[in-house]
């Protein structure tokens, strides 16, 4: 009896370390990055005003507003660069415009950025547009026109 007693208490040890002999525990590991979104809010439109299409010529809006060019009409409509907010990160972030954009009829429209980086600080930053409005007048229809164009940012 005592014999039996002791192969069942050997058996039952035997499973008991042959089961926890197979347990194994590994530690894995979970990456993140913690960011602040990028948000990009035009706050003001590009504003060319009141540009003639008596003859071929330019208009331009600088990043401060002003014009140039010999068909930007003086006394006209109220001219403005286009002006966007972005919020993020403080730090670097690229920029870029894209939209050369020649979908009315005798305007060809190309907008553009200072600086190819801006940095934010306080968590925005604002940035400047400015573009330029080349008109072929024999081509072009007088009345109210919009173009679009993207401002991309990124980290």
């Amino acid at each position: 009896m005592t014999n039996k007693i002791l192969l069942s208490t050997l058996v039952a040890s035997s499973l008991l370390l042959s089961a926890s002999a197979t347990a194994e525990d590994a530690t894995g590991t979970a990456n993140f990055n913690l960011v602040y979104p990028l948000t990009v809010t035009e706050a003001t439109a590009l504003e060319f005003g009141d540009v003639s299409i008596v003859a071929d010529g330019n208009c331009g809006v600088d990043f401060a507003g002003g014009t140039t060019g010999t068909i930007c009409v003086s006394g006209g409509a109220t001219q403005a660069a286009g002006v966007f907010t972005v919020t993020g990160a403080n730090g670097s972030v690229n920029v870029s415009v894209s939209g050369a954009n020649s979908s009315v009829d005798g305007v060809v429209f190309t907008p553009s950025v200072a600086n190819a980086s801006e940095t934010i600080s306080g968590n925005t930053a604002s940035i400047n547009v400015a573009g330029n409005l080349a008109i072929t007048a024999a081509d072009a229809t007088a009345g109210t026109h919009a173009l679009s164009y993207t401002l991309s940012v990124t980290y």
